[in-house]
């Protein structure tokens, strides 16, 4: 529930697939003191595709315009999206990232760096 919307985390991945820069996507919604929840989008940009602020911008006013202004995250992290060795992405990492930058338990990943890296990303977005 964002600014008194409701909204699928699949059909806003859905929706950021599209994206010629992206490869893979996961969106998170995160409490939030002053809008109650906030989302965050986790990018795997296509290896073409150089991330930068720029590449964030423009999926924020992608998103502007395919969904509506409720549908633009307010962070966009570039990295590669933590999965299991079955290859299925873990949310809840990636939501205690987006929260508290603390991934917690990263026992079932297949590469316990990329926690640590989105984490990181994190807080170079926040400063």
């Amino acid at each position: 529930m964002v600014a008194g919307h409701r909204f699928s985390c699949a059909e806003l991945e859905a929706a950021l697939k599209t994206h010629h820069a992206v490869a893979g996507v996961a969106v998170v919604g995160v409490p939030d003191a002053h809008k109650g929840e906030v989302l965050w989008a986790f990018v795997e940009p296509d290896p073409e595709i150089m991330a930068s602020d720029v590449l964030g911008a423009e999926l924020k006013g992608f998103m502007r315009r395919e969904i509506g202004e409720a549908a633009v995250p307010t962070h966009v992290i570039f990295g590669p999206l933590p999965k299991t060795p079955s290859g299925e992405v873990v949310r809840p990492v990636l939501r205690r990232i987006a929260e508290t930058g603390d991934p917690g338990d990263v026992m079932g990943l297949a590469d316990r760096a990329v926690a640590a890296y989105l984490a990181t990303q994190r807080a170079d977005a926040l400063s």
